[in-house]
């Protein structure tokens, strides 16, 4: 690795003389990627990577929760939120909308340390220029205004609400209220309630002005751009921003595990069962390679000690371990999910036995787990966002000094046998142990609540002035870009995949092409039976499918593990519908010999019975729990409505106690039977997208595939369209501070149907933005009922059937309001249809990303099994994207008027005020 190097001043001059443009100047570099610095103090780290398909700019303001002034928690978490309000340029609802016009996704977020705020783009030159632009204007320009502090405390509200219901996060904020008291870590980024309410707009205004400035920034750029560019763009809009005299940063105590009086842990919430050890300690950069290790060596499958010792002895059902190595502390979790029919203490015995007192780690297990992370960050650098991310992360651990990952990353490379179990030993011991314990919700937290009458009153019924139409004119021109861009990017793919046809009838699609990851890919979907031969056997397809990948004659678990690592590739069986799919992908100098070795699992499985049982047992044990969450309860109580087919059927919903009953009575020779029975080829797909021979690929399926045939008749499997009828039910789940909602609305129209495009971009419309899409305005930024939503259109490919799914986690008790709203934005849709300026907006929206989709080979990959399950071509998606370019809002009304139906819309609500009477599966 080459060391980082520190231009100066002179070398720099001399080397960009011929530049105008000569502000940010060279301070660091590493491997790929550059930092800059501008005279104000705003530093650029820049990380380009041409095969990339995307841009990724991160914003780092070095401000968090730490520090929020005394008595006013939340605050910088609230200004975060208010940064999406508006500037003295880019005003009100118009800095959202130019968000989503020049973005991919945009989000942001508050820790103890840092506010970021975070795009992902094209890589398209003018959308970065005006992202840059944007960002500018939040650094300097950003207006606070009175009307949205209150609704946006409300909002974060109810991301506390969600956020504190997870039993993880309350476990862990106790334990940072042990540590700390209410103060420091103690205190929760996203604020307390109390302190929140009392937040005023001139103490957000003082906040602002004190922080957001180019001296206490840094911004990553990372993937496809143009870097002369970027800098030049970055110079014109941020060097006239002032630098500001910083205040002094809060310095966190050292931490001290020994002053901790309070040593275990209890949360009683959710439906798992959970013992946890975290080790804490101050942090220590000698130490934080051997922890970063520390997870896959007690985890990884096979040969990781905690899974075998907790695992593969039976004691739970799953193991789980992380790292986090803050600038404060090191922490690292162990621990394991269990069910209830496992003995707990024996488990806790057996966690601290293995991690603090088992045998040590050998220099053959070192070194795979070295040579894992070695393959993980080969990868990680081809990735944008994964690239942005980390820098970010360490631009904030080490204030600034992200070549500390470098320095890291070597020292774990080196790191022998001896240090690394003597480094562990020094955390991972019952002087820095804390325990928490995760049990379900107590039994009589789980009985239905009296509720005062709700209000059902939203600010949508009060009287609102129009919106004033936008110039439409703008999304036009991108959405005619878009389609030039996509018709040249579809032809040249069409140009380039060969398909075809073995003599016993599998379709196979290769893509010559080289991948921005240098991997190739291959997909094998293996397609056999139908509804009636393969009833009651969808937990058989389930185990199939797990163990299928799990041992030959020749190979044990850990050889093939083993041989993954060392071809730094990975492969997959998972089931689907009526068969399963494969996902193979490796280096590419690797693929065709992992590819060989692969078809060699496929066809030699043994199905050992101790990993059959190991299977079985975990799957039964994972069933073995209480399903009174509120999502669960919504979600199973929505499938019970609208089920249309019987118990044992593929198609027929996830019920509990049924899957249990199936998993008790399989038997390893029923997975034996159904694999010589219908695992075969001859109704098969296979893509492979990398730099492939087509010839010898070719010759290479043909020696692998041709001859695997059976003669049991196939037909897929798939859900008929179903008509609904308006129903609503609020059911009873257990005490959290969230309720969840889900409705149903279905339509007689499938993926291929004429009003397909029409009914996607109403989807768009409706839900696609958390915040300016019509859902998004009326459930969140209008009334705060919600943090966030989901809201989907599915179009069957099969046959007419087509699906709008709505769901969102509203405050508890106000689940007659979130189905007003709901409700009301359907019915103003209906009423008035969408307007011109949302048309456009969608369609130019939908196109970007469609287009965005096609520049990244591994996304046409994604396309090529069902171009051949369904006899398409790359021309057909041209067409599609005629038909969203042409549509009028006349056509969109009208399909609205057809299909968004109030009188078919099914609705479910569940929180602790719904009714105890299940509705029977």
């Amino acid at each position: 690795m080459m060391r980082f190097k520190t231009w100066s001043l002179t070398l720099l001059a001399l080397g960009f003389a011929a530049n105008t443009w000569a502000t940010p100047v060279l301070v660091k570099q590493q491997q790929q990627v550059e930092e800059y610095k501008l005279e104000n103090g705003f530093r650029v780290i820049l990380a380009p990577n041409d095969k990339e398909t995307k841009v990724y700019m991160n914003t780092v303001y070095m401000v968090g929760a730490l520090d929020d002034p005394k008595g006013k928690g939340g605050l910088a978490h609230l200004l975060e939120h208010l940064a999406f309000k508006g500037t003295k340029n880019v005003p009100d609802e118009e800095f959202q909308r130019r968000l989503d016009q020049y973005t991919l996704m945009t989000n942001a977020s508050t820790d103890y340390n840092s506010t970021r705020y975070i795009s992902v783009l094209r890589p398209d030159a003018h959308a970065l220029r005006e992202m840059l632009y944007l960002e500018a204007e939040r650094m300097q320009h950003l207006v606070l205004k009175e009307k949205f502090v209150p609704s946006e405390i409300e909002i974060v509200k109810r991301e506390r609400e969600v956020r504190l219901d997870q039993p993880f996060s309350v476990l862990m904020d106790q334990v940072w209220k042990a540590a700390y008291g209410n103060q420091y870590l103690g205190r929760l980024p996203i604020g307390d309630i109390d302190e929140l309410k009392s937040i005023q707009l001139k103490e957000l205004n003082q906040f602002y002005q004190q922080y957001y400035a180019p001296n206490n920034a840094v911004m990553i750029v990372s993937g496809k751009f143009d870097k002369a560019d970027v800098l030049k763009t970055i110079d014109q809009h941020f060097s006239s921003i002032p630098s500001k005299t910083l205040p002094k940063r809060v310095e966190v105590p050292a931490l001290d595990v020994s002053k901790i009086a309070q040593k275990q842990f209890e949360v009683r919430k959710g439906s798992d069962y959970a013992k946890f050890n975290l080790y804490l300690s101050p942090s220590n950069d000698v130490l934080k390679p051997a922890l970063a290790l520390s997870p896959l060596l007690y985890t990884l499958q096979p040969s990781g000690h905690l899974y075998q010792s907790a695992v593969e002895s039976g004691l739970s059902t799953a193991v789980q371990s992380s790292t986090w190595l803050d600038q404060h502390f090191d922490l690292v979790f162990m621990g394991a999910i269990y069910a209830p029919t496992h003995d707990s203490q024996r488990l806790q015995q057996t966690l601290i036995s293995t991690v603090e007192k088992g045998k040590t780690f050998d220099d053959s297990e070192i070194r795979r787990v070295k040579n894992l992370v070695k393959n993980a960050q080969e990868q990680l650098w081809t990735n944008a966002s994964a690239v942005g991310q980390l820098l970010a992360d360490y631009v904030v651990t080490y204030q600034g000094n992200w070549t500390r990952y470098f320095e890291q990353q070597a020292q774990l490379q080196n790191i022998t046998a001896n240090e690394l179990n003597n480094n562990l030993r020094q955390v991972l011991n019952a002087q820095h142990r804390v325990t928490g314990h995760i049990l379900p919700t107590p039994e009589d937290q789980k009985k239905a609540q009296a509720q005062a009458a709700e209000v059902t009153k939203t600010l949508d019924q009060q009287a609102e002035a129009p919106e004033p139409l936008k110039d439409v004119s703008v999304y036009q021109k991108e959405v005619e870009q878009y389609l030039q861009k996509s018709a040249i990017a579809l032809a040249k793919a069409e140009k380039t995949v060969q398909r075809g046809q073995l003599k016993n009838g599998l379709k196979y699609a290769l893509y010559p092409a080289q991948t921005p990851d240098g991997r190739t890919y291959a997909t094998i979907d293996i397609n056999f039976g139908d509804a009636q031969s393969l009833m009651h056997k969808s937990e058989i397809i389930d185990l199939t499918s797990y163990l299928l990948l799990r041992g030959t004659q020749q190979y044990t678990l850990q050889a093939i593990a083993d041989k993954s690592i060392e071809l730094s590739a990975s492969a997959t069986a998972s089931p689907s519908s009526n068969g399963m799919v494969i996902k193979i992908n490796a280096k590419d100098e690797h693929f065709s010999e992992y590819f060989d070795f692969v078809i060699d699992l496929l066809k030699q499985p043994i199905f050992e019975q101790s990993q059959f049982d190991l299977i079985k047992t975990q799957s039964l044990a994972s069933l073995d729990r209480p399903y009174t969450e509120p999502d669960v309860v919504a979600q199973l109580t929505l499938s019970r409505l609208l089920e249309q087919y019987q118990p044992g059927d593929l198609r027929y919903h996830f019920e509990p106690e049924l899957s249990r009953k199936a998993y008790q009575a399989a038997k390893r020779e029923d997975v034996v039977q159904l694999y010589k029975e219908f695992v075969a080829m001859n109704h098969a797909h296979v893509a492979i997208t990398g730099p492939i021979d087509v010839k010898d690929t070719t010759k290479r399926l043909n020696k692998a595939f041709a001859k695997w045939n059976n003669k049991r008749p196939y037909q897929a499997v798939f859900n008929e369209y179903q008509a609904t009828q308006a129903q609503k039910h609020h059911m009873l789940a257990e005490q959290r501070e969230f309720g969840n909602y889900q409705s149903i609305l279905t339509f007689p129209v499938g993926a291929y149907h004429p009003d397909a495009a029409a009914l996607v971009v109403i989807g768009h419309i409706l839900g696609d933005s958390q915040l300016s899409s019509r859902l998004g305005l009326a459930l969140r930024e209008k009334n705060a009922l919600v943090y966030g939503f989901g809201s989907n259109v599915d179009l069957s490919s099969r046959t007419d059937s087509g699906v709008l799914g709505i769901s969102a986690n509203y405050t508890a008790g106000k689940s007659a309001q979130v189905s007003e709203v709901v409700r009301q934005v359907i019915l103003r849709l209906r009423e008035k249809g969408v307007t011109e300026q949302e048309l456009a907006a969608a369609k130019a929206d939908i196109l970007k990303k469609r287009v965005t989709a096609l520049e990244d080979e591994r996304n046409i990959h994604k396309m090529l099994i069902s171009q051949l399950e369904f006899n398409k071509a790359f021309k057909d998606r041209e067409i599609r994207d005629q038909e969203y370019a042409q549509l009028t809002k006349t056509q969109v009304d009208e399909a609205i008027r057809k299909y968004l139906r109030l009188e078919g819309l099914v609705e479910v609500m569940a929180d602790q005020y719904g009714q105890a009477e299940p509705i029977k599966p």
